[in-house]
């Protein structure tokens, strides 16, 4: 890799990957080196390509293997942003060699400017399941949030993470939509870390720390549960939010997906639905999660680990928006 090219990235990412000294404290967490013990599909392996000189060609199976759960930059002592480093590499990847299929699955339709203050993002996994869907957006209606048809912008985030460069034009238009809006309630994770960074003046939480917010909600929740926090949104926010959840575990007395370091272990499920199979098992996953723990539930944020979990038999798996139905 050019010493322009290395600039290039460096200048796109600004993830800090140079500081990265090869501790593998990132790999305690991560579901690819839990399944496959190789450095080189973690990013601690990406970091030292890089810091080494290499390109992001060299580390094709390292980033279609990751599974951006985050939980890698929440634990790393360098203060690397993990995401944005392989997020980044994946469109510079594309960038060289072709852009995957899933570019512009949507052509740019102007979308309205919106007038409400607080919206809710379902995400398009959500919105293949009409029961919890409409659960989730009853419980969030009586907070006044209003269903959002964030078609758009869930089709731009599936590109990202696919590695397609978000097209400028159609992530204006959708961000000149946004004017006014103060609270945005997204379902993906993934999403949470690029609103913040394009509409900064709202603030954006997940759909499972909302709707914990609401009495009965967590009134629902048994001592005999094990809460399964969704991934993406808590790590990209985690020195927040490891707080609310530490407080919600006290409370409930439930046990949560979370490791030693505070990160929640994924299930990889979410990775799979816009990059299909990879090198993470979510079966194996869910069940290193279960592992010494006999829940009489498993309460899940993320609807993609639901199915995950009711694949192990004998497990009865509820979603958090289902609770209080």
């Amino acid at each position: 890799m050019t010493e322009t090219t290395a600039e290039l990235l460096n200048s796109r990412i600004r993830s800090g990957y140079e500081h990265c000294t090869g501790c593998g404290v990132c790999m305690l967490t991560c579901p690819v080196w839990n399944q496959t013990r190789d450095i080189m599909l973690t990013v601690c392996g990406r970091a030292r390509v890089l810091q080494n000189g290499g390109a992001p060609e060299d580390m094709r199976q390292s980033l279609a293997a990751c599974v951006l759960c985050g939980a890698c930059g929440s634990v790393c002592p360098a203060g690397v942003d993990t995401v944005a480093l392989t997020t980044e590499l994946r469109m510079s990847l594309a960038d060289g060699t072709g852009r995957p299929e899933a570019q512009n699955r949507i052509q740019g339709k102007t979308p309205p400017v919106t007038t409400a203050q607080k919206l809710f993002f379902p995400g398009s996994a959500m919105r293949r399941d009409e029961n919890i869907f409409r659960s989730a957006a009853r419980l969030l209606e009586q907070d006044g949030y209003i269903l959002f048809d964030d078609t758009e912008i869930s089709a731009i985030a599936a590109d990202m993470e696919a590695g397609v460069r978000p097209d400028q034009d159609r992530l204006t238009r959708f961000i000149s939509s946004m004017r006014g809006v103060k609270h945005i309630i997204a379902a993906d994770g993934f999403l949470h870390r690029h609103l913040r960074q394009w509409l900064p003046g709202a603030r954006v939480a997940g759909l499972g720390e909302t709707l914990l917010a609401r009495p009965e909600v967590k009134k629902a929740i048994k001592s005999t549960d094990l809460y399964i926090i969704e991934p993406r949104g808590y790590h990209a926010d985690h020195s927040r939010l490891v707080n609310l959840y530490d407080r919600m575990r006290l409370e409930t007395g439930c046990r949560l997906n979370t490791s030693l370091q505070r990160a929640a272990i994924p299930t990889g499920a979410a990775g799979m639905r816009n990059r299909g199979p990879g090198r993470v098992d979510p079966a194996e996953q869910a069940r290193w999660i279960l592992h010494h723990r006999r829940p009489e539930r498993v309460v899940v944020e993320d609807i993609d680990d639901m199915q995950v979990f009711k694949n192990i038999p004998g497990t009865e798996v509820i979603h958090i928006a289902q609770l209080v139905s």
